[in-house]
């Protein structure tokens, strides 16, 4: 646990902070520790016990823990029988070693609507799992830094992402493998950015690859450039921009209601802990001395009357961006 989560609870709770440690360890029999019921007690008065690690740390770490990391590549959605569940998992790096991301259901429609390959993302409310890393209910993901993504007018020879917005959608076809004989299927389209259009071809895109149409804006991932023209394969992503369950809104504040944050965006209000509003909205570190809940309030203001674009589900506010 953090030293200055610590500090934060004593700030809060003053000369009463040994008092508290001692009651909160009675009630368990005695069994606690001290770094055990001050973790409690940061629990329950809404201030994170999180430490950022990297990741060849974060493999042993017994506590939730926090990081950042460079996103190396995305794999396909899986939808469980039934729809009502989904899964994404992220291939990602820091300067430490790698780790496998996996996230489920509105979580997972963040990473395929607006994570791409050599993005950073932060992310909160992190554990361990059969060898993967898995985020909490209370936790987030978000993207923290874009990658490279071109405008098809700066396009060189060789691997890319590209965005633009489509300009002729070409319908599904088939065709002969030379080698194999085969039947596989290819869709054509041309993407526009930059002032500059461009053919592009989908080589066996895979079943539920996004219908793609006139004007829409996308992005292309893992994509080759050569001979004039944008080719993409199995490994390749196709992402159409504003994924499905976005909705757009005024951010109208954060106000704050004991250990819970409450986020006005539209017409909607989402309550929260407030260390997962800290999370959401990108605070991952709160200086010592500065209490959680005004640093909220400090950048609700900084961008109420903003439109937003946010995600949720259940009730729950997953992710929201900011138009600049």
């Amino acid at each position: 646990m953090e030293q200055s989560a610590e500090h934060r609870l004593a700030a809060l709770l003053g000369g009463s902070l040994e008092g508290k440690v001692k009651e909160k360890a009675d009630s368990f029999g005695g069994l606690l520790t001290r770094g055990a019921a001050v973790q409690l007690l940061c629990q329950e008065n809404g201030i994170s016990t999180e430490r950022k690690l990297l990741l060849s740390e974060a493999l042993a770490s017994l506590l939730p823990f926090s990081f950042s990391a460079r996103v190396e590549r995305v794999f396909p959605a899986q939808q469980f029988p039934g729809g009502t569940m989904r899964t994404v998992r992220l291939h990602v790096s820091d300067k430490s070693g790698q780790a496998t991301i996996v996230l489920w259901n509105e979580q997972a429609r963040i990473a395929e609507g607006g994570i791409f390959a050599g993005d950073t993302v932060e992310c909160s409310g992190a554990y361990f799992r059969a060898g993967e890393i898995a985020i909490s209910r209370n936790g987030a993901v978000s993207r923290a830094a874009g990658g490279a993504e071109l405008d098809v007018a700066g396009l060189r020879e060789g691997l890319c992402n590209v965005r633009g917005s489509v300009g002729e959608a070409g319908g599904m076809r088939t065709y002969r493998d030379r080698k194999t004989g085969a039947e596989k299927r290819m869709l054509a389209f041309t993407i526009c950015s930059g002032g500059k259009c461009c053919r592009a071809v989908w080589w066996s895109p895979p079943e539920g690859a996004p219908r793609l149409q006139a004007g829409a804006q996308v992005v292309l991932e893992g994509a080759s450039f050569r001979e004039g023209e944008i080719h993409l394969n199995g490994f390749s992503r196709v992402v159409s921009q504003g994924a499905p369950g976005g909705k757009a809104g005024g951010f109208s504040g954060i106000s704050i209601e004991g250990p819970d944050a409450v986020v006005a965006i539209g017409n909607e209000k989402f309550r929260m802990p407030i260390h997962g509003a800290l999370a959401l909205f990108r605070l991952h570190a709160v200086p010592p001395g500065v209490d959680a809940a005004t640093l909220l309030s400090i950048k609700s203001r900084s961008l109420e009357g903003k439109s937003a674009r946010y995600f949720s589900e259940g009730g729950s506010l997953a992710s929201v961006e900011f138009e600049n």
